[in-house]
């Protein structure tokens, strides 16, 4: 799905003129200070100072400034929506051809389609160039944004029964910094039994003149902090797109329900079955938790803290897009559906098994009725427990080992071997031949 980008905010840095809201006032700003009353219920009049330089006059650079020295330039229209345009590179060939010099290397870029912004390398070639009579010949409107010569500030403490003109000239303000050129009361917004009332709170929004935004100003010897006032996220209840209201939306409707073509206030769709016109997600256009509306914040976060406009600022942070795998993969989703049919299993809990019982182990007292009475044959048996009642005589015992050894020994008598072994191994051999009767034989 083709979703339109969010519009540019209006431009702080455009006459009162070309701003004006349907149903406004065209005399809110005189020609000295102007203080409404807190107490209206009209939430866009609030209580407001602001110096007659900051509308009266084209705006300019000053020497203290640091830069960057940055020009808008659009062509002038009559209809707005008649489709003019403005590039970058024809209009690089304008101040070209005009010798209008003094601008940095890629110092020309587009910012919309009928707006670009010139970049100067010192404040006085910008000077210079917003009163040069070719622009005006050639139908070319240029401007300095607010942002960049103003920082606003928020100040909190200031009692609610002080007009803004008491407390602008009740400031004294640090060395280096600007002068105040617009002070403005927040109110809040309370409804009770179904009525909206706009209560003022002590916090108070100061526009200051130049790039410094001042740590703290005093104001009857007491020092008021200075917070960087960050940028309210405004969503249009006409088409939802971020940085205008309904009462100046010149787009046609979209419903924020469904994304379609027609209002939401008609529109019968849940919030299940919804539609989100930014992200294609499962929920309103206006849900707080919609990953556009995060990066709307983001946007006018850095918008407030590095003085940029809403093009720079956006470039930082890519849009919300959702893949086509991710679209479908909400719209056909399998739903769990409960099966009405009966089961009728049952479960049967029977009882374990009994245990073999374990086999019988060693029986030390079996092995010794085994082995314990064994009687044995042979006629020595000493290495049992038997008494022997008639033991061997000596010279039987004598002939016993001669034949044994002599079993040893006889093979040994074809084996040629060492003399000295050879000799008394054939003494032993005769010894054994002869019994052991004949010991005179033997010579060692």
């Amino acid at each position: 799905m083709d979703l339109d980008t969010p519009p540019e905010p209006p431009d702080p840095g455009a006459s009162a003129s070309s701003r004006k809201r349907q149903g406004e006032d065209t005399n809110v700003y005189a020609a000295k200070k102007t203080i409404t009353d807190p107490t209206q219920v009209n939430p866009s009049v609030q209580s407001l100072y602001i110096h007659p330089s900051f509308t009266e006059g084209a705006k300019s650079y000053s020497d203290d400034d640091n830069g960057p020295f940055i020009v808008q330039v659009s062509r002038e229209v009559e209809d707005p929506s008649s489709g003019a345009s403005l590039r970058a590179i024809n209009f690089g060939q304008f101040l070209h051809k005009h010798k209008i010099g003094s601008i940095i290397h890629d110092g020309v870029k587009n910012i919309g389609r009928n707006k670009i912004t010139v970049e100067f390398t010192s404040a006085q070639a910008a000077n210079n160039f917003l009163v040069s009579p070719v622009l005006k010949l050639c139908k070319y409107r240029a401007i300095i944004p607010t942002y960049n010569i103003t920082r606003m500030g928020l100040v909190k403490g200031v009692p609610v029964d002080w007009s803004m003109d008491e407390l602008v000239d009740s400031l004294e303000l640090p060395p280096g910094c600007g002068e105040v050129l617009k002070s403005r009361r927040l109110n809040r917004k309370s409804v009770t039994e179904g009525v909206i009332t706009w209560v003022p709170t002590q916090s108070v929004v100061l526009t200051f003149r130049g790039q410094m935004l001042p740590a703290k100003v005093y104001s009857y010897h007491t020092s008021l902090p200075v917070e960087t006032y960050k940028l309210p996220t405004i969503q249009c209840q006409n088409c939802c797109r971020f940085g205008h209201i309904k009462t100046i939306c010149r787009s046609k409707p979209r419903c924020y329900r469904c994304a379609q073509p027609h209002t939401g206030d008609s529109c019968l769709v849940i919030k299940e079955l919804s539609t989100c016109l930014h992200c294609s997600g499962s929920h309103f256009a206006t849900d707080k938790d919609c990953p556009e509306f995060s990066r709307q914040q983001s946007i006018k976060m850095v918008m407030s803290q590095n003085n940029k406009s809403y093009i720079e600022a956006s470039s930082q942070f890519p849009p919300v897009r959702r893949s086509y795998a991710e679209i479908t993969k909400e719209m056909f989703t399998p739903t769990n559906v409960t099966s009405t049919k009966t089961s009728y299993r049952q479960t049967v809990f029977r009882s374990p098994r009994p245990r073999a019982p374990l086999a019988k182990g060693y029986d030390k007292k079996a092995v010794q009725t085994i082995v314990g009475d064994y009687s044995s044959s042979l006629p020595n048996g000493c290495a049992l427990n038997n008494n022997v009642e008639n033991p061997p005589s000596q010279g039987k015992m004598l002939e016993f080992i001669s034949e044994f050894l002599l079993s040893i020994v006889a093979p040994c008598s074809e084996i040629p071997l060492p003399p000295n072994v050879a000799k008394n191994l054939s003494q032993l051999f005769k010894l054994l031949q002869n019994g052991p009767n004949n010991p005179a034989t033997v010579e060692l």
